[in-house]
């Protein structure tokens, strides 16, 4: 205790420094609250001695530190864990929650605080109504400010809530919309930007159940009329009918020409491509993923729509652009291997009409590995997909015998002509 009597000696010498609002409302209850508060050098040797010195301060002067807050949260919620009966605990716990309450009254920040707090409420299974009140409070006040454990919890709250039949599928998808984006905000800072990757990752994994077209499609079609002008709804929407792929449903052509109407976005363009896509009428895809690269804005996204692009154009067994489109694609995203496995398989399909009485079909069988072997090069993530291509097409090689009777060999270069007109390699089998 010798430390504390140097502080009091030191406080007694200058007392008049102290505000008596923050320390006490006497001189008396500064130098008691002084003295408590040395209370934080003893939380790991002393841990009883901390809590008593910690009480003292709180009662006199809770207005002196918000780390008297903070550690005495921590002191309560290891109470509770060690609490020898349930009925201990919770009364550790209803301490615990009183000082989120009273940090909230002294030091502000209600957001941050009822969101920490609503973590606790949940990771000790407190009334489901009430925990999640507290965090989709806290998210109503941070906005786009919410911390990420906050976000994942408010998802894991609505969904012990749908499950006791006190939410609705839609009340939970629209609270995926809504947390998902606050993640998205906060994905360029620099600071935060991984918490709140591993967060989104967290909050899709819990609310997976609930993103798929049997839930999302009947949900669009009851909601669309009332919708059908509000562009929040219509691009959160859309975006959650494609991320499913939920393109067959009538509704999903509604909402997607809705949203195009009011936001004629890179991301509404794409969500059109992919309704013409789903009725196969590839000309307007091919128009809407054109519109959509034009209004592209990240290199990324321009890949993918020109990836779409030319998958299309190959749907059209228009090979000749899916190629071009392919390329382009790939110009746009390094390392990425998908246009290859594209063009390989644009290639193998054409080996009808490359054959020229020959080996020309032989030969698009043969460009075809090299644009799989070159996916694989490029992009590891791939390589399972290209080995499979590979092994399918090489057992179409033509036998040694075939090649010899036009004076060929294996190993020899080969130049495939039609529209393909690459130089390759002769295998055989």
């Amino acid at each position: 205790m010798k430390k504390i009597a140097l502080v009091l000696t030191g406080l007694i010498m200058s007392l008049t420094s102290f505000s008596q609002g923050k320390y006490g409302a006497t001189p008396e209850d500064s130098i008691a609250c002084i003295e408590s508060l040395i209370y934080k050098d003893y939380l790991k040797s002393d841990p009883n001695l901390a809590l008593e010195l910690w009480r003292v301060a709180y009662k006199i002067c809770p207005k002196s530190q918000k780390t008297l807050y903070i550690n005495g949260a921590k002191m309560y919620r290891n109470l509770a864990k060690k609490a020898a009966d349930a009925k201990q605990k919770e009364a550790y716990l209803d301490t615990m929650f009183s000082i989120y309450d009273q940090r909230i009254e002294m030091f502000g920040q209600k957001g941050m605080v009822l969101g920490q707090k609503g973590q606790m409420m949940l990771s000790n299974k407190q009334d489901k109504e009430k925990t999640f009140a507290v965090l989709n409070e806290a998210i109503g006040i941070s906005g786009d400010k919410t911390q990420s454990g906050t976000l994942v919890a408010t998802m894991f709250a609505i969904i012990n809530l749908e499950k006791a039949g006190k939410k609705t599928k839609e009340e939970v998808v629209l609270m995926f919309e809504k947390t998902i984006s606050i993640c998205a905000v906060n994905k360029d800072n620099a600071k935060s930007a991984d918490r709140y990757a591993k967060a989104q990752k967290k909050i899709q994994n819990v609310t997976s159940p609930y993103l798929d077209c049997a839930v999302l499609v009947p949900l669009a079609e009851k909601n669309f009329e009332v919708n059908k002008d509000n562009l929040d709804w219509l691009r959160r929407t859309t975006r959650l009918l494609k991320v499913k792929k939920c393109y067959e449903s009538d509704v999903f052509a509604k909402v997607a020409e809705a949203y195009f109407k009011l936001e004629p976005s890179a991301s509404a363009a794409e969500g059109m491509g992919e309704l013409f896509l789903g009725k196969k009428d590839w000309a307007k895809a091919i128009d809407f993923f054109k519109k959509a690269a034009e209004m592209a804005e990240t290199d990324e996204e321009k890949g993918e729509y020109n990836f779409s692009i030319a998958q299309t154009y190959s749907y059209s067994k228009s090979y000749s652009q899916a190629r071009t489109y392919a390329l382009k694609a790939a110009g746009f995203k390094k390392g990425w291997g998908d246009p290859y496995l594209l063009i390989g398989d644009c290639y193998a399909q054409s080996s009808k009409t490359c054959d020229d009485g020959e080996l020309g079909r032989y030969g698009a069988y043969w460009a075809a590995v090299d644009k799989y072997k070159k996916a694989k090069a490029v992009d590891a993530s791939v390589a399972g997909a290209a080995n499979k291509k590979i092994a399918n097409i090489s057992s179409r090689y033509p036998v040694t015998k075939d090649v010899f009777f036009y004076s060929k060999k294996t190993g020899d270069a080969y130049t495939v002509k039609c529209w393909i007109n690459e130089a390759t390699t002769i295998r055989t089998k």
